[in-house]
């Protein structure tokens, strides 16, 4: 007898094959059959006439670190089909950690997406094992597929101390590498427009990927820049794969500079030659025009030399003040310089702020506090940095969607949100966040496969599943096939649509049937059930 059988829907199994009608049948956390399952017994029935039965989806790019350790429930991402999110990305994370160096991790998690939840953030644990145990005694609603952090491990190793590592320094990391590794990290993720990554040479990082091959693991990278020197941050970014010998993931590939917007051929044709040359490269993609980062990452790699205590003290001398303005406005070579590229501080908005005090400010854009506080933009910047001892996030403005078009289309394109979990109630529905945060696949699928014709809904729901769960080596994952995982989720492709915007976004999708979790009905009819059936998926 199965436990679960939804019925009357058209299966896409992404393979990226064709739909075709079928009946699936679940038997405890497994896919038990697939076909007419008319004539079989089960506990319980889903009607899916109408709809699409699909693998649940899998969020390459996630922030997630610490969304399920506050809220386990967190369910932005459930109520747009995600079963499975990738969390450690861009090189941050929250394990492992050492003693003497603890209170400069709290503090920089506190300066980026990762950690601008409300709280008191605090890391009860030392290891990876030891972090992902905590999910094991735990579980979230979702299922958890752990990468490295680089600068995770350069922090436990030397803080945020400038240049290369000596030689017991970079043995250090290896050695923090290869116990991540061992204990089940799936790959390495490198942020290097973020400290400390932006003090790492492509060599240091090399020899880290080389440790992880014998694993089995993936080099996932938010590159040195997205900017004017994209092609060459690219370069480096298949240097390093190819001299470890690891497949190469480049984190939400998108062209920021004013001066490469609607040059996407130049990249393809980089990609390209690095797979002729034997290199595998795949990368991922968010279905938005406006992205996200910290406000302090405007500001050039020197200013957090020592930690976030540093920068704030450095912003409160003047000279310091004057060479910033400087350093952005003339665009300096070497650095991701996001308000140049994006053409100014009047494409910034302010996403979430710690304080009560400056909760006022969410939404504005930077010239706007300028002009309400009688400042200049780099000045309001600087000082709510100060106020807010660095924990503020913003979205901007800086791509053109023809440019998201041509990169969706691309056969090795999978879907990254870039966003933590979030929620409308509770913890976390702090801030104004990201729209990606509640909306992502959704957005590809009733935007850009149904409004639009960009994809196929077996392109989307592939880009989405198979691909990723291929890419990461996840095992019996992102496949709609029997002994597979129960993963699953159930839409109507004449209803599903994301309802998150930049002004409103915490709004849940709409046209989710069903989300199933390794077996377990976590969301129907847009109710989520108190089920928490997510896993640690390590190697």
């Amino acid at each position: 007898m199965l436990d679960l059988k939804i019925v009357n829907g058209r299966i896409i199994d992404g393979t990226g094959k064709k739909a075709y009608a079928g009946d699936v049948g679940i038997r405890r956390d497994k896919i038990a059959a697939i076909g007419d399952l008319s004539g079989r017994e089960s506990a319980r029935t889903i009607d899916a006439a109408g709809c699409i039965v699909a693998p649940g989806f899998i969020d390459m790019h996630t922030h997630s670190d610490l969304s399920f350790v506050y809220d386990r429930k967190a369910n932005g991402k459930l109520h747009s089909g995600v079963t499975t999110e990738v969390v450690g990305n861009c090189g941050i994370g929250v394990a492992p950690v050492r003693e003497e160096n603890r209170k400069l991790l709290i503090d920089y998690l506190g300066t980026r997406l990762i950690g601008s939840i409300p709280v008191k953030l605090e890391l009860p644990w030392t290891s990876f094992r030891e972090y992902l145990n905590w999910f094991a005694a735990n579980p979230p609603t979702l299922n958890i597929a752990p990468l490295l952090g680089q600068g995770v491990v350069r922090i436990a190793a030397m803080g945020f101390a400038k240049g290369m590592p000596d030689a017991a320094e970079l043995k250090d990391m290896q050695r923090i590498t290869d116990a991540a590794f061992a204990e089940g990290a799936l790959g390495l993720s490198t942020g290097l427009v973020y400290l400390p990554g932006e003090y790492s040479s492509a060599e240091e990082i090399a020899e880290l990927c080389k440790v992880m091959k014998p694993y089995r693991g993936i080099y996932c990278t938010h590159m040195r820049t997205e900017s004017d020197g994209i092609l060459e941050a690219i370069d480096e970014a298949l240097r390093i794969g190819g001299t470890a010998g690891v497949p190469v993931q480049i984190s939400h590939l998108k062209l920021l500079s004013q001066n490469m917007l609607g040059k996407t051929e130049l990249v393809l044709e980089r990609l390209a030659r690095a797979e002729r040359s034997g290199i595998e490269v795949s990368y991922d993609i968010y279905p938005y025009t406006a992205g996200l980062t910290s406000l302090s990452a405007c500001l050039p790699p020197w200013i957090f030399e020592g930690g976030v205590g540093k920068m704030i003290d450095r912003l409160q001398d003047q000279a310091v003040r004057s060479r910033i303005r400087r350093e952005i406005a003339e665009g300096l070579p070497g650095w991701q310089n996001f308000v140049k590229s994006a053409g100014g501080w009047q494409k910034f908005f302010v996403s979430s702020v710690r304080s009560e005090e400056n909760k006022h400010l969410e939404g504005k854009f930077i010239t706007e506090i300028g002009e309400l506080q009688g400042k200049d933009p780099y000045d309001a910047a600087f000082d709510l940095l100060i106020a807010e001892n660095g924990r503020v996030q913003m979205n901007y403005y800086a791509m053109q969607e023809e440019d998201v078009i041509t990169f969706l289309r691309q056969p090795r394109a999978m879907i990254g949100s870039d966003a933590m979990s979030l929620s409308a109630e509770g913890v976390l529905s702090f801030g104004k966040p990201h729209p990606r945060a509640f909306g992502t696949p959704t957005r590809l699928l009733g935007r850009y496969v149904r409004e639009m014709g960009v994809l196929s809904w077996e392109e989307a729901v592939q880009k989405m599943t198979g691909l990723p769960a291929q890419k990461l080596g996840l095992k019996a994952r992102g496949l709609i096939r029997e002994d597979y995982y129960a993963d699953i989720v159930i839409f109507d492709p004449d209803e599903v649509s994301d309802k998150a915007t930049y002004t409103d976004p915490k709004q849940y999708s709409e046209g989710i049937g069903a989300v199933i979790v390794n077996g377990q009905i976590a969301l129907e009819k847009g109710c989520q059930g108190e089920v928490c059936s997510g896993r640690v998926l390590s190697r």
